[in-house]
């Protein structure tokens, strides 16, 4: 053996094993068998580039960390509220189901192939699990009914643990000298209360050290990791074969909890497990005596057959006798049930464990296994879609639309879309704007879209693509971000101004952005008046301005954003009008409060604006006021950066809030930085109004914060220019 050998081994598997992984999901096909044709291909009986014998015990280790990574990732991503709505069905699958297919399943190898009853017991318990190794892809791809796809989802991650318990326990009790039915029962309950106390210490552990922020966000992944693995280890250490339940019960548990960071280390998780699946499966397959595939022949088919038939049908039926499921989802239940990486993985260890002790058909159990697990992805995967729609119980493809933000512009969006009878959905945390959308007869959500779970509202299933219109541009990019994660192949748009997206930073971005060069953001906040919107139809108009357009009418298609070119199948447009609209501001802010100054100094200038607005409300002493402004300014600039200052105060004095724009024609200091103060925002409020407050803070921050729009501000040449362009902004 060359010295190497091993480590070539483990480098080129896992290599393969993610490129394979790349090229299934390219080919819109399950990875599994593109994996165990690529592992096949490069094995010995290949290629011969991949020798999995050379790892030689370090291939168990690895077999068992990989998969252990694999179900705490998927402990860490169940929905417990799923979960509460099919808990009783997942018992009963998880429970008689399972004896269900032990049963059946040893009688039918019993029957084909005549071996011993406690060797077909054996081989049985090999082929319990499903796993959402498979099972997730395949939901994924054909999007059945909610209640359906938690079923399913739940019976692949939590049997795996019990399959592993039930096929060790098999396998202690075949190479037992007694084989007495007391030791098989002791050893049952002593992993399964080793796996449980130490996962749910571990998950509450972790949890708790989350929460404090003591681990680091670069060190944060890697850190769960190390746990998980210990974990693992420890519960092994306890008692042998116990750290598979553990770790599960450990994601669990973490995933329940809820912790600040757990969606970064949830994407993380996932990647890895990804990786460990490719790998693993390269090297399994490697390992695999394809003569014996030849040997044992139609046999095999038969066995195969007979489970997916016979077999998988009957536990369905047996186990879900007194549940409210229809006869044809428990069809559609009955024909899926894959086989993953963790019965491929037990089969193998077993092989080989049963190989060095010179059992005759051990091979058996890696042909029969592996055969199953060909079998159900490729004929399943295959025929799922088809099985469901036949069968009625798959979701159309979602063609409907997320709205993030219930406000004016957002309104008028929506009700052109319902005008073509495309479905939306409105979503917003004011909960005015949410009532204002209801009683125009929209669907709307007061709920926060960052955090929103899609799979407790039903409205949202038909809802295949987003339109994230809030006032904050870094908000709708974020809201893409995520949403993009949530919505399979969706369309997403985002409304931000010109000068957000650069050519650095484009290939960062998620989603299209829309409408860059209209003035929109005053019609995304609380309590805005509507939109100087209107519908135009071709029959009535030879078209409208591309660069006004905000939605197109096209066909049976509704399409957000600018056309580069109007076509003949237009319908109609959603047309922005600004002919009326230019002396209108979000803020309040009136064209005699923007004024150039000849001050040098920002005190007087303070000053200078003070008794200018003095003059409107005659109830504040500006003089005091001064005082008041300027020691903050003395203690805490009001500099915001780029030479944009932002006095602001509250005062019983004011009676509505009230802003004034200074530009000073020669330099000024900050008496705290010595940096240039270029110009001047001074927003005065009422007590007891923080709402208006903060909003005209958070537009004016948003009005300064790119350098285009900064520049165009900044380059004004007189006051009624500097007023428009911060009206229109």
């Amino acid at each position: 053996m060359h010295p190497n050998e091993s480590l070539t081994t483990f480098t080129l598997a896992a290599a393969l094993g993610v490129c394979l992984f790349t090229v299934a999901t390219y080919l819109r096909t399950s990875p599994i068998v593109v994996l165990l044709l690529g592992g096949v291909i490069v094995g010995p009986e290949g290629l011969g580039l991949v020798h999995p014998d050379s790892l030689g015990e370090g291939l168990g280790t690895i077999i068992s960390l990989a998969v252990a990574i694999i179900l705490f990732e998927g402990g860490l991503t169940l929905d417990l509220n799923g979960y509460r709505s099919v808990s009783q069905e997942i018992w009963r699958v998880l429970t008689i189901g399972v004896f269900v297919t032990w049963i059946g399943t040893t009688a039918l190898l019993r029957l084909i192939f005549g071996f011993d009853i406690v060797f077909c017991v054996l081989a049985a318990s090999l082929v319990i699990v499903t796993g959402p190794t498979v099972i997730g892809p395949l939901l994924h791809r054909i999007r059945v009914q909610a209640k359906l796809h938690h079923i399913l989802h739940w019976e692949g991650v939590l049997i795996d643990p019990i399959g592993v318990f039930l096929a060790l326990l098999s396998f202690e009790f075949f190479v037992s000298t007694d084989g007495t039915s007391q030791l098989v029962i002791k050893d049952l309950l002593l992993r399964f209360a080793v796996g449980v106390v130490l996962g749910i210490a571990f998950g509450f552990v972790l949890d708790w050290v989350l929460r404090r922020d003591w681990i680091g966000k670069p060190h944060l992944n890697t850190f769960v990791l190390a746990m998980a693995m210990l974990n693992f280890a420890l519960a092994d250490m306890a008692i042998s074969e116990s750290g598979l339940l553990s770790v599960t019960v450990a994601g669990l548990v973490l995933g329940s909890r809820n912790a600040p960071p757990l969606r970064d280390i949830v994407r993380y998780k996932m990647a890895l497990k990804d990786f460990s699946i490719g790998l693993l499966f390269v090297l399994l397959a490697a390992n695999l005596d394809l003569a014996a595939f030849v040997r044992y022949g139609w046999h095999l088919v038969l066995a195969v057959a007979g489970i997916m038939l016979i077999v998988r049908p009957l536990n369905i039926f047996v186990s879900m006798r007194r549940s409210l499921l229809t006869w044809k989802e428990k069809l559609f239940l009955g024909w899926i049930a894959p086989r993953g990486i963790v019965a491929a993985s037990m089969a193998s260890v077993f092989a080989l464990e049963l190989g060095r002790r010179g059992v005759e058909n051990a091979v058996f159990l890696e042909s029969f296994t592996y055969s199953v697990i060909a079998g159900t992805v490729v004929v399943q995967g295959i025929t799922a879609g088809s099985v469901g729609r036949w069968l009625g119980v798959v979701r159309p493809v979602p063609t409907g639309w997320i709205i993030v933000g219930a406000h004016a512009l957002g309104r008028c969006i929506a009700t052109f879309f319902t005008r073509h009878g495309i479905d939306v959905v409105l979503i917003d945390t004011n909960a005015r704007e949410v009532r204002d959308a209801e009683r125009e007869g929209l669907i709307a959500i007061n709920e926060d879209a960052m955090q929103l779970n899609p799979q407790k509202h039903a409205e949202l299933y038909r809802c295949g693509n987003l339109l994230a219109l809030t006032a904050n541009a870094d908000l709708n990019r974020m809201l893409c971000r995520r949403w993009a994660e949530l919505l399979e192949d969706a369309t997403l748009f985002r409304w931000e101004k010109s000068g957000y997206q650069t050519a650095e930073n484009e290939h960062l971005l998620v989603g299209k952005r829309v409408w860059t060069e209209l003035p929109l953001s005053r019609w995304m906040h609380p309590n805005s008046e509507s939109p100087p919107l209107q519908v135009e139809r071709r029959e009535t108009n030879a078209g409208p301005e591309t660069g006004n357009v905000l939605m197109t009418a096209r066909g049976n298609q509704v399409i957000p954003g600018n056309p580069h070119e109007l076509h003949k199948e237009d319908v109609e447009w959603l047309v922005y009008d600004g002919s009326g609209e230019q002396d209108s501001c979000v803020l309040p802010l009136t064209a005699e409060n923007v004024i150039f100054s000849e001050q040098t100094d920002l005190h007087e200038l303070y000053r200078e604006m003070l008794h200018h607005l003095h003059q409107q409300l005659p109830g504040i002493d500006p003089e005091q006021m001064l005082v008041e402004i300027w020691r903050r300014e003395e203690d805490y600039t009001s500099l915001l950066g780029h030479g944009i200052a932002l006095p602001h105060t509250w005062s019983p004095a004011v009676d509505r809030a009230t802003l004034m724009v200074a530009r000073p024609r020669h330099q000024l200091l900050c008496p705290l930085t010595d940096l240039p103060i270029e110009i001047v925002f001074m927003l005065l409020s009422p007590v007891g109004e923080p709402d208006e407050h903060l909003a005209c803070l958070s537009h004016i921050a948003r009005l300064i914060g790119t350098e285009s729009q900064r520049q165009r501000i900044l380059d004004a040449g007189d006051a009624e220019q500097l007023h428009r362009l911060i009206a229109c902004s």
